[in-house]
């Protein structure tokens, strides 16, 4: 089972998010990024992913991580 959303806020500036349950291994997980078109060569990325455990019956912390990534290309 998934979800996927996505929101273009301005030609420069996109939200997205992906949602997605396990249902064998009973995991729940969640990418959540935000891009900044900051120059035509540039973008700033920030993403988050979030992981949570459900094998116990009760909803468990697994993991999660934030990402921050500067993409640009340089003409010569």
């Amino acid at each position: 089972m998934a979800a996927r959303v996505r929101i273009g806020l301005s030609p420069d500036l996109d939200f997205s998010s992906f949602v997605q349950y396990d249902t064998e291994s009973r995991n729940l997980g969640t990418n959540t990024r935000l891009r900044w078109s900051f120059h035509p060569l540039g973008d700033l990325f920030v993403v988050y992913n979030h992981n949570l455990d459900h094998t116990t019956g009760t909803w468990r912390y697994e993991n999660n991580e934030l990402l921050v990534k500067v993409k640009y290309g340089f003409r010569y």
